[in-house]
């Protein structure tokens, strides 16, 4: 169970045995059902998840009710609602893990005592934030004034793997466009 987070790790860092042991002794297995809510709005986030297995879907409902998908985590990734996580403020999203998964989870708690005392985890952390706001920035500029063809093409080259894993309805809220809509775009290709 624990094979892909040190995977995760070596790949990224140069982390001996010793510190890897320790951070993976600081994380525990979840396993979760369809649909199930890790934290929810109004919620304040007190874990972050590694995804051996499955799929977590962060998003918010807008004032008229509609699902406004910020982020999709697959197996080999690191997921959280980060803003309340990091705060420790009520939550603006819903972080689901929307297919049965197989997660590692550990608490704020051992996370932040892990950043401060291994530095490879530090670094991960580091890494992980900068892709986070470095997606968030090429999808906001990306999307701004884009045509609904041309955020499915951005897409299907930089995350191609969520048209073959995530229901449309999702796809569509992340990419900020119905589910019907998406279904013409997707014929057009």
């Amino acid at each position: 169970m624990y094979k892909q987070l040190e995977q995760y790790f070596k790949e990224r860092t140069s982390i001996d045995d010793a510190s890897l042991a320790i951070v993976t002794s600081n994380f525990k297995p979840l396993k979760t059902k369809r649909n199930e809510v890790l934290c929810g709005i109004g919620q304040v986030c007190k874990n972050f998840y590694f995804i051996n297995e499955g799929c977590l879907r962060m998003y918010e409902i807008d004032p008229k009710g509609n699902e406004i998908t910020a982020y999709f985590a697959l197996e080999d990734q690191i997921m959280s609602a980060i803003t309340s996580f990091v705060l420790q403020k009520p939550s603006r999203d819903f972080l689901v893990s929307i297919v049965p998964s197989d997660l590692l989870v550990i608490s704020r708690d051992s996370f932040f005592k892990l950043i401060a005392t291994v530095p490879e985890f530090q670094m991960v952390y580091s890494q992980f934030m900068e892709f986070a706001f470095i997606h968030s920035q090429m999808r906001i500029y990306s999307f701004l004034g884009m045509e609904g063809i041309d955020k499915l093409k951005w897409v299907m080259e930089h995350e191609p793997k969520l048209l073959t894993r995530i229901s449309s309805k999702a796809v569509a809220s992340y990419l900020g466009m119905t589910n019907s809509t998406l279904s013409k775009l997707r014929a057009q290709l």
